[in-house]
């Protein structure tokens, strides 16, 4: 059953809150925590990994945390119609939960100042927790997950937002997570750690804004809050800025159960309308990958499996070591925006991706990595947004990818919005949508991918 429209609960308040008594300086939290501990990084071969062992896969001998394997891969959408690549495969569900509150009438929410080894700007603002069943069952033989009972016990206190979700599905097979966001009654007392602390959403949207200072888990749980101003009247007249008042517009335009079930229909046609056909394979099997010190593709191409040695005293474990999947060229992810009907539309595409679990989602306007295509031909539609005039620029920033699991794979996020009554032409697979049928189709499940995700949760 779909879920039910979300409410704001004071969430577009708190968007318009850039200060706290809390945390007053969020940049200066991080640098603080950062400078705490101490980190090192080390990319090693592959063989020398403790504990992992590579053959038809690469795992670790616990049989827990990851594996890498080979996948065969063919289908009909897009240019190419057969390849073979390895692939990510992490069949257990993790929790990617945060904690909200309402201090001095404000909603605020308990981030974590996480390092994880592949974030380009190691220390990031991070959810309460972020963890896999591995994890916080501590088989690594590590501390304990704080705040984790509020998630896996969390009768009495209210669900804002509980789903699991795809993540990266060309890297990843058939990977989800919980995202969760739980609110604490203003009268509890929580303690907050060290590397803790309460920012309101005005804070962390300024984070968001300069880029590599929100991490991938925390924006796809946020991509779950509602803005609609029908929920939270008061705070709508103080959104100043234009482009941010037609966000919050749209979060409360075409979110009604006609609107979603008309989505969802055209979402199966267009899973019928293409095929997908994958099959995990021995790493031995794929014909244009070689395995060395580390696993990449023989034009040094798309990315690499490396190994890293880690050590960082602020983590579970103080000394670790792991294989990572480090993209050989910088991804972009573009938006295209418009005000149609009086409303501000974004243009989202079904995407087929082999991870997926459904075989497709809703993505980006543009999804893609420069590097990876042949020649101009092989560019997906609607890549000329991404040099669009400055004029219709509303975001550009660079934002990193899961650092547990990738190395220095950073994003640049785009949003351009087109003039009213400027021709947009798109392909069959494309259709409009304002932000509160996206932000309902969120709540529904495996409907909108982890890119689209974070850019949308950079719109406000």
């Amino acid at each position: 059953m779909p879920a039910k429209a979300p409410r704001s609960d004071g969430f577009l308040a708190s968007s318009l809150t850039p200060t706290t008594e809390q945390t007053p300086d969020p940049d200066e939290f991080l640098e603080k925590r950062s400078a705490s501990s101490d980190y090192r990084i080390e990319e090693v071969p592959l063989d020398a990994l403790p504990n992992w062992r590579m053959g038809d896969r690469l795992a670790h001998a616990s049989g827990r945390f990851f594996a890498v394997e080979g996948l065969s891969i063919r289908t009909d959408f897009g240019p190419r119609r057969h390849w073979c690549q390895p692939i990510i495969i992490q069949p257990e569900i993790g929790i990617l939960g945060i904690l909200v509150k309402r201090i001095n009438g404000v909603q605020h929410f308990l981030m974590q100042a996480k390092m994880e080894p592949g974030n380009s700007e190691l220390v990031q603002y991070a959810a309460t927790v972020q963890a896999t069943p591995s994890n916080y069952q501590r088989v690594h033989g590590g501390r304990e997950t704080p705040y984790l009972h509020y998630f896996r016990e969390h009768a009495g206190r209210r669900v804002v937002f509980d789903q699991l979700l795809s993540e990266h599905a060309s890297w990843y097979l058939h990977k989800r997570n919980r995202n969760m966001i739980i609110e604490i009654p203003e009268d509890e007392d929580v303690e907050v750690a060290d590397d803790f602390a309460w920012l309101t959403l005005g804070q962390l949207r300024r984070q968001l804004e300069r880029g590599n200072r929100v991490n991938m888990n925390a924006r796809t749980v946020l991509s779950g809050i509602s803005y609609a101003p029908d929920d939270d009247p008061g705070a709508h007249g103080d959104v100043e800025d234009a482009f941010r008042h037609q966000v919050v517009e749209s979060y409360g335009s075409g979110r009604s159960d006609e609107d979603l079930a008309a989505a969802m229909t055209w979402l199966i046609d267009q899973k019928a309308k293409f095929t997908l056909d994958v099959r995990r394979i021995s790493l031995c099997d794929m014909e244009e990958w070689d395995r060395g010190a580390a696993i990449r593709h023989r034009d040094d191409r798309f990315f690499r499996i490396i190994g890293l040695s880690i050590t960082a005293t602020s983590r579970e474990v103080d000394a670790w070591s792991q294989p990572m999947l480090a993209p050989t060229g910088a991804n972009v992810v573009g938006l295209v925006c418009q005000r149609r009907d009086g409303v501000l539309r974004v243009l989202v595409q079904a995407m087929v991706q082999p991870g997926l679990t459904d075989r497709l989602e809703l993505a980006a306007t543009v999804q893609l990595t420069p590097s990876s295509y042949d020649g101009p031909e092989d560019v997906p539609p609607l890549a000329e947004y991404l040099d669009a005039p400055a004029a219709w620029m509303r975001l550009n920033a660079v934002q990193s990818e899961d650092g547990g699991r990738f190395a220095r794979a950073d994003t640049t996020h785009v949003v351009v919005e087109v003039p009213e009554g400027r021709p947009v032409e798109a392909p069959d697979n494309y259709r409009w949508m304002t932000l509160g049928l996206l932000n309902r189709l969120i709540h529904s499940g495996y409907y909108v991918n982890v890119e689209a995700r974070s850019l949308i949760t950079c719109l406000l």
